[in-house]
């Protein structure tokens, strides 16, 4: 049987179509156990990483911030005035639905141009941008659409091109991963007698300073912008110290988004904006100071978790409102997956993470970990490890 998805023409409505997508390609990974099965829905899944890039760039264009990373639709370079109408058209109708906050009307030679900023939390929120289009007229909201779209098409062909396209579920990486005990069934099926099986592993994240200069080696023979690529130190103290990171670009696309690593936790999920690294980071020109800070940071790490994991402080300070289960900031992190049979248990595991008193202890997201000695592949759910105990009682009582 086919699967089809209907919906009207309208931008916003891509919405309810990107949440059915992503659902779907998820249970193809889950029960054909790799991240390329299922049904090829990714054309709707537009809150992915690509998706989280394109809005980011689409919202630096309207806001005149950046170059525009593809022509508009409606525009062409030879009618620049049908370019200014746009830009100008697509902020008044951010502004109107809320996504551009202190609008003002420029004057003297900036008369009629609209400015205002967006806050951080909303250049990369794919579902609020959809939902607020909901509350456009038609025209502009597909519009907006069209542009956000032909922006996303350029970054897929791109990842394509490179080879490094993936459809979104997580690789859980680390400079050394291995199971911390045997694999525990946790429940099986009475009829089928599968079985749900817990993985435990112990990642170490860090990334020593050889490791971190092969990184940017390899970023610099593939021909990729460098300009920005090196090592970074924080313009800011973060607990009497300063911290340093290794960063460069990830894309030919010039989206001027950048890869990042730490010397104790490795590579960062998020990629950071060029204009984020440089407020909050200096580039060291020092290749002795860049070393003396990494290593020393990597060192410090693993004195911290090496033999006291549960009770060792994550960066933010004994007072992190996640207590124990906070992992920013430290080089080894235990991690729970659920493998095996999940679609029959998976409203009960839902169930257990309604429960979780912090929003990031409630998300379900399919994961792929290989452990580094044996190879031994897995995937399935993430489970928070503060909510571990509150899954298996709830599939306990499934039994």
């Amino acid at each position: 049987m086919g699967t089809g998805l209907l919906f009207t023409n309208l931008g916003g409505e891509r919405r309810f179509a990107s949440i059915v997508a992503k659902r779907l390609e998820t249970l193809g990974a889950l029960t054909q156990g790799d991240r390329r099965a299922g049904p090829s829905l990714s054309a709707y899944n537009y809150d992915s990483n690509y998706g989280k890039k394109s809005l980011t760039m689409l919202y630096k264009a309207v806001m005149e911030q950046s170059d525009l990373p593809v022509m508009p639709p409606g525009c062409s370079p030879e009618k620049s005035d049908s370019i200014r109408e746009y830009l100008m058209k697509a902020k008044a109708a951010l502004v109107s639905v809320g996504i551009i906050r202190d609008s003002a009307l420029g004057s003297g030679k900036d008369s009629g141009k609209i400015t205002g900023r967006i806050v951080e939390s909303d250049m990369n929120d794919v579902g609020r941008f959809l939902n607020r289009l909901l509350g456009l007229p038609p025209d502009i909201q597909n519009r907006l659409f069209e542009f956000f779209v032909s922006i996303l098409d350029i970054l897929v062909h791109d990842a394509r091109k490179e080879g490094q396209f993936d459809s979104g579920i997580v690789d859980i990486k680390g400079n050394h991963i291995e199971l911390k005990e045997p694999p525990k069934t946790v429940y099986m099926d009475p009829t089928s007698g599968a079985s749900t099986v817990l993985f435990t592993f112990t990642i170490d994240r860090g990334i020593t300073w050889e490791g971190a200069n092969k990184l940017l080696d390899q970023n610099q023979e593939s021909g990729l912008p460098c300009s920005s690529g090196g090592f970074y130190e924080s313009r800011r103290e973060w607990m009497g110290k300063r911290h340093f990171l290794l960063a460069f670009e990830c894309s030919s696309a010039g989206s001027g988004m950048l890869k990042v690593f730490r010397p104790a936790v490795g590579e960062a999920l998020r990629e950071m904006p060029l204009e984020e690294l440089q407020s909050k980071y200096r580039k060291v020109s020092s290749l002795e100071k860049a070393q003396k800070g990494w290593q020393e940071e990597y060192e410090i790490s693993s004195k911290q978790c090496s033999a006291y994991y549960f009770a060792s402080q994550c960066m933010h300070g004994p007072k992190c409102k996640h207590g124990r289960f906070c992992t920013v900031g430290r080089r080894l992190q235990e991690v729970s997956v659920l493998g095996g049979l999940i679609l029959p248990v998976w409203g009960t595991i839902e169930k257990a993470l309604t429960k979780q008193v912090h929003q990031r202890h409630t998300r379900l997201r399919v994961v792929r970990v290989e452990t580094t000695e044996e190879r031994q592949r897995v995937v399935g759910l993430l489970i928070p490890n503060a909510a571990v105990t509150s899954v298996l009682q709830g599939l306990d009582g499934e039994v």
